[in-house]
């Protein structure tokens, strides 16, 4: 039986903004520091989108079994490496996303601390203002992870129910029994999709906001 974790897709994202996290810690220049944090950032939301691409092929190939069953073994053989391929990735994500979290907050302090050695109160207060504005966009992700993992709850579970039912009968009334519970499973999809999409667009705007130049 699959054991996804609940931290699909943020994984290959906060393996990605961890890399970003620290290496603002370096001390090293701020055009340096800005365009690395920007593409680390874009990289990770272009794999939040490959995340959810995984999840539209996992179920295109329980479908394909369900719906139009030829050579069933062969075809039960490629759902298993789409829900392998699943599994990975929800792996590698849960492994990252405490640390994401505990980099964000390093960074966030770090940063403050830095910004108290300032002399003239004026810069200090508006660079205070600035990173405010940068943690509340972090604050914002965090709150779509929570969303992503709630969506994730319903669909989790059907697909681990659906491998349950076909890992014990894939003659073809096995398959007519789980073909309404793999419909119900894609349509618990399309609210997890949303919310990846949604944190996908987040990490863009955070990540072109960092850019040197940016606004």
């Amino acid at each position: 039986m699959i054991k996804l974790r609940h931290a699909l897709v943020l994984g290959s994202l906060f393996a990605a903004s961890a890399f970003v996290f620290t290496g603002c810690q370096s001390g090293a220049p701020a055009l340096t520091r800005g365009a690395t944090a920007s593409d680390s950032i874009q990289s990770a939301a272009d794999d939040i989108l490959t995340a959810r691409g995984q999840i539209n092929r996992t179920l295109a190939a329980l479908r394909n079994l369900t719906d139009r069953p030829a050579d069933i073994p062969a075809q039960y053989k490629v759902v298993l490496k789409e829900i392998a391929a699943l599994q990975a990735t929800s792996v590698k994500i849960a492994a990252s996303a405490d640390a994401m979290r505990t980099k964000g907050d390093a960074y966030l302090a770090d940063w403050a601390k830095q910004i108290a050695t300032i002399t003239d109160k004026d810069l200090r207060s508006a660079a205070f203002d600035r990173r405010a504005e940068v943690a509340t966009k972090l604050q914002g992700i965090f709150q779509s992870y929570q969303a992503v993992k709630s969506d994730f709850g319903p669909f989790k579970n059907s697909l681990a129910d659906i491998q349950k039912s076909l890992g014990t009968d894939l003659s073809l009334k096995g398959l007519e029994t789980v073909k309404p519970f793999v419909a119900k499973a894609t349509a618990t999809s399309e609210p997890l999709k949303a919310s990846l999409d949604k944190l996908a667009g987040e990490f863009r705007a955070v990540g072109l906001s960092l850019q040197p130049g940016a606004q």
